[in-house]
């Protein structure tokens, strides 16, 4: 039972972080640059499977590493931007790529 309640007490702690992280992003005054979303995810499989192997490799994904970008890559690829102190967002930009050491 107390097993239980520690594991549903850090998951509300870990989704009030996660919003409130994306509240105050979306409230910041700091400009922003636009994004540029990965939008074709057939196109770009490689891409999404770097990005799941980089994320695996830095704890932060435990999924299969398909090259598709789902839930799980989605909410991996936020749990990192939270962790560096980066706007959350769920999809592969050139931000992200460069936090992970993808692209330069």
């Amino acid at each position: 039972m107390r097993v239980k309640q520690k594991n549903t007490a850090q998951l509300l702690r870990r989704t009030v972080l996660i919003g409130a992280v994306i509240f105050l992003g979306a409230c910041s005054n700091e400009p922003v640059a636009p994004a540029k979303p990965v939008t074709s995810l057939r196109a770009n499989d490689a891409l999404v499977r770097k990005v799941q192997i980089a994320l695996r490799k830095q704890g932060y994904y435990t999924g299969a590493t398909d090259g598709f970008l789902g839930q799980e890559t989605a909410f991996a690829i936020q749990k990192f931007q939270v962790a560096h102190d980066q706007i959350a967002r769920p999809f592969i930009d050139r931000a992200l790529l460069v936090s992970l050491g993808i692209a330069h």
